[in-house]
């Protein structure tokens, strides 16, 4: 009978450390190109832009972020030419946001986009 009632005791336990603990699924957003990142983080609303590459000739390459939301808002964040920039875009809870990272490097070459990413805000 103490067994019984020790492994009840347990069980429940257990189960209470499991549901109360679980993490929710990640709602984070990702899109890299060759230059830069941008990474939505829902916790706090962040865009975080990040360029890679390092130009001796400042001013000719800049990373930024494009977005925009399922409720109409878009934006841009950053016009970055080299570390992080983290921009607080203050979007509604309960939607979606899109993201990408595009680069523009050097006068003369296009635009360099990566893929649009999204994720529920």
């Amino acid at each position: 009978m103490k067994l019984l009632r020790t492994l009840a005791i347990s069980g429940a336990m257990i189960a209470a450390l499991v549901t109360g603990t679980a993490a929710p699924a990640s709602a984070d957003a990702y899109s890299s190109n060759a230059y830069g990142s941008a990474l939505f983080e829902s916790a706090g609303d962040y865009i975080t832009l990040t360029h890679y590459t390092y130009d001796p000739y400042p001013g000719n390459y800049a990373s930024y972020a494009e977005w925009y939301t399922s409720y109409g808002r878009t934006g841009i964040c950053g016009d970055n030419i080299g570390g992080r920039v983290a921009c607080n875009e203050d979007v509604a809870e309960n939607r979606y946001i899109t993201i990408r990272v595009c680069t523009r490097y050097g006068v003369f070459n296009g635009v360099t986009c990566g893929a649009w990413a999204t994720s529920r805000t």
